[in-house]
């Protein structure tokens, strides 16, 4: 029988083995009555490259048949083309029939009874004239649920000036409701048989993106009090360490560098009374050691006696789920192994990709097994990770699918070749560097630039994220040219975020500081950790 989920309970209880066999069931009838009928650019690219889908048995199987990933840059001017669209089949209208017999064979298939029983019984009586308007409503009412889009989240970076969303039906909304949770199960599951109870602080920035609304939903189902804030954004960070004293915080989810460098910072000047059990949930960055060091350490001082630190990794791509890991340096689990899958790729010198082993190193590759909207399927998300498991964790003992050491790919030319982009966490937002130039470029004042990612302090890795921007101006730099720079911070700012730094400097002299004929469009300058 196929399953459309895990619950934390039964996830824990389950094996390496069963989840494969799962993960193959679920994404069969994913690719064949889902993606196959409903997905314009998939079910294009098998007729392209000349694919039966009903010969696609495993996940491993897009590498048998060589079919392309795709980068952010494929889909980003393919937007609607990743949506599923049960309506309309190569550019004609599909039969209503058709539509509900596709989905009555695909929710069989993959578990959803509940789905399966709704459209038959509807069906039928429809076809036997028992209240067919009643019926038919509910009918329309379950594809509705089921195909029409909800919201949006916004992927990471920017592509021709505008961010690309990813579209969420109620499913995916209810998938992620279901999933969330989980994340937060495996953050906290050592403590909960004492009798521990979470009171939780959301600190991630408020946007359309996946972080603040998983952790959202996800808190707010599992602790006894939730304090939904963002980072700084509406109510300023010495409030808010003030607001996590009061209500007696004891467990804080965020990005390391906003924590470190703003929250962490204002609760060690303050008289703070932390709780003696902490548990921070990471997320959004890179995390390193020294970072973690410095916010354990001020809980610590605050009387603090046990923290427990776990980060999380997902993208606003793989839309419904997290892995998670279940300790600070244990690897991270995929807690919805039956949504989606997270795979290891090593990408070839002639084009091609191959699926690592478990001792390998690899890039990070999301594979949808469940879910409406936007759909991904051989997505290169690009990150990192030094290898992957499937069995017992060493740490915690759950038995499935892990990988270690996730890391965001830093180098620009590296990003640039991997995934068609050039992106930069910087202050924990990302930012596309090479639209930013472009954007930047179009003004009239403007006649070269170039963008530097440095450190507020360049002796300490871990402080503060800055943008510098080294602006050559039409005209004499003698002139004032104070309107220009307001101009340049606020292009930046609506596009990234961030306020940059801006110098202005000759032409001569910011070709020359950039290297001269090997012009630097682009430069990272900050100092890499030990």
């Amino acid at each position: 029988m196929t399953r459309s989920t895990f619950t934390f309970k039964e996830l824990k209880r389950t094996n390496h083995r069963e989840i494969k066999e799962l993960q193959d069931k679920k994404f069969r009838a994913f690719i064949r009555y889902q993606v196959w009928p409903n997905h314009p650019y998939y079910r294009r690219l098998f007729k392209e490259q000349d694919i039966d889908p009903f010969n696609i048995t495993c996940v491993e199987d897009w590498a048998k048949y060589n079919i392309p990933l795709v980068k952010k840059r494929e889909y980003k001017d393919n937007l609607r083309q990743f949506v599923l669209n049960p309506s309309q089949v190569d550019g004609k209208e599909r039969e209503p029939a058709q539509i509900v017999k596709n989905l009555m064979t695909y929710s069989k298939k993959s578990g959803y009874d509940d789905i399966y029983k709704t459209l038959r019984n509807n069906g039928i009586k429809t076809k036997l004239k028992i209240g067919p308007e009643s019926a038919m409503k509910r009918i329309k009412e379950k594809i509705t649920y089921q195909y029409a889009p909800l919201q949006f989240w916004l992927s990471s970076g920017r592509a021709s000036g505008l961010p690309a969303p990813v579209f969420l039906t109620r499913h995916d909304n209810d998938m992620l409701y279901k999933n969330c949770v989980k994340v937060g199960q495996m953050a906290v599951d050592p403590w909960v048989d004492s009798g521990w109870e979470l009171v939780s602080m959301n600190l991630f920035p408020y946007a359309p993106h996946l972080g603040w609304h998983a952790v959202n939903l996800g808190l707010k189902q599992m602790s006894k009090f939730y304090v939904a804030t963002s980072a700084g954004g509406a109510i300023p960070s010495e409030k808010l360490v003030e607001m996590a004293g009061a209500f007696k915080v004891n467990g804080f989810a965020g990005m390391p560098s906003y924590l470190r460098n703003r929250f962490f910072r204002e609760m060690a000047d303050k008289k703070f009374e932390a709780p003696e059990k902490v548990v921070l949930l990471l997320a959004g960055e890179k995390i390193y050691e020294p970072v973690v060091d410095d916010m354990v350490g001020t809980l610590q001082e605050k009387g603090a006696k046990d923290v427990r630190v776990v980060g999380g990794y997902a993208s606003s791509e793989s839309k419904i789920s997290f892995a998670v890991q279940c300790e600070r340096h244990g690897p991270y689990h995929n807690v919805s192994p039956l949504m989606l899958a997270f795979e290891l790729v090593s990408l070839n010198d002639d084009g091609t990709y191959d699926f690592v082993g478990e001792d390998e190193s690899g890039h990070m590759c999301l594979f949808h097994l469940d879910g409406t909207g936007t759909v991904f399927e051989g997505f290169l998300l690009g990150d990192v990770a030094s290898h992957q498991e499937r069995g017992k964790c060493p740490m915690c003992e759950i038995d499935g699918p892990f990988f270690w050491d996730i890391g965001r790919t830093n180098d620009a030319k590296a990003q640039i070749e991997v995934m068609g982009l050039s992106e930069k966490k910087i202050k924990g937002a990302t930012v596309n560097l090479t639209a930013l130039r472009s954007d930047l470029l179009s003004l009239s004042g403007v006649e070269e630039v170039q963008i530097e990612v440095a450190k507020e302090d360049m002796s300490d890795p871990y402080s503060m994220d800055t943008l510098n921007l080294y602006v050559a101006p039409h005209g004499s730099t003698s002139a004032d040219h104070s309107s220009l720079v307001r101009e340049v911070q606020k292009v930046t700012k609506t596009s990234t975020e961030v306020t940059p730094n801006v110098k202005i400097l000759g032409f001569d002299e910011l070709v020359q500081k950039a290297g001269g004929m090997k012009f630097m469009e682009i430069e990272d300058i900050r100092p890499r950790p030990a």
